[in-house]
């Protein structure tokens, strides 16, 4: 839906959601979500609001005054405020922002304790993935194809996570992944799960498995999987052993585990593997 209040351009669009009973009983849910273009002439000053907020800056600058503090808040920010209290902010320089209003069951707490952990403006690399998320919201509202209420609340959760993780720069998040991808290749025998590699780290799994693809290309469990074939093929050139004793070594409980994915990834057997490396 359009938006016509002063100082919001007419691309912007925003959608108002009403939640069912139930969500509104036990679930996190979104009440208001949009994608506004500002002129300098948009500014909201408010003593009261019921709703929570996360605002992403796309462009331009937002000066927000909030909790007795004035801030200018610049692309890449994002602001986390409890909308009950009293809040004001203003554009600057042709303005753009994704938000969300959202509410719920145990979510002004949570967003409480977030702002307390992390404070209510937040700066850290992985807000792209807030508004990449918030940006997916919007297409599917507008859409028009209904979402299960459990399913949008963990998409807010999955946000409210997102700004309660600890900052962490690049290198070390390099080092991070680099330790997983060590750990998969010392335990390729052993069972293997996205909760595990996450835990090892310290990550939440959502986090983990962002950070994981984008620093190898591949998701988690996907290079699990690779590893495990990778290192059958070797066994199968290297050694005389069984098929069965390859796949338990390489963590498949079943020799057909192992016979399935080979031929999914290879495109023939572990045996047809073996015998056309030999044939050359």
């Amino acid at each position: 839906m359009k938006v016509s209040d002063p100082g919001i351009l007419e691309k912007s669009t925003v959608f108002a959601m009403t939640p069912t009973e139930e969500a509104s009983r036990f679930l996190f849910y979104p009440t208001w979500c949009g994608h506004y273009y500002c002129t300098d002439r948009y500014m909201l000053d408010r003593n009261s609001f019921p709703y929570l907020l996360v605002m992403y800056i796309q462009k331009g600058k937002m000066h927000i005054r909030y909790r007795g503090e004035e801030t200018v808040a610049l692309p890449g920010d994002i602001a986390l405020l409890d909308c009950t209290e009293k809040h004001y902010y203003r554009a600057e320089n042709n303005l753009e922002f994704y938000y969300l209003h959202y509410d719920g069951s145990n979510s002004h707490e949570l967003t409480r304790h977030i702002m307390e952990r992390s404070g209510w403006m937040i700066r850290k690399q992985n807000n792209r993935i807030v508004r990449d998320k918030i940006a997916k919201l919007l297409d599917g509202f507008g859409s028009g194809q209904a979402e299960a209420p459990m399913s949008l609340s963990l998409q807010i959760y999955e946000i409210l996570e997102l700004l309660a993780e600890p900052e962490e720069n690049s290198g070390s998040i390099q080092a991070l992944i680099q330790q997983s991808v060590a750990y998969i290749r010392e335990h390729v025998g052993e069972e293997i799960s996205l909760k595990t590699l996450a835990d090892e780290v310290n990550l939440s799994v959502y986090y983990f498995s962002h950070c994981f693809k984008s620093v190898t290309g591949r998701s988690p469990m996907d290079f699990v999987i690779n590893t495990r074939i990778e290192r059958a093929k070797v066994l199968l050139i290297r050694t005389n052993r069984s098929i069965e004793e390859i796949a338990e070594e390489v963590g498949y409980a079943t020799s057909g585990s192992l016979i399935n994915l080979f031929r999914k990834h290879e495109g023939i057997s572990p045996n047809r593997f073996r015998k056309t490396y030999f044939d050359h």
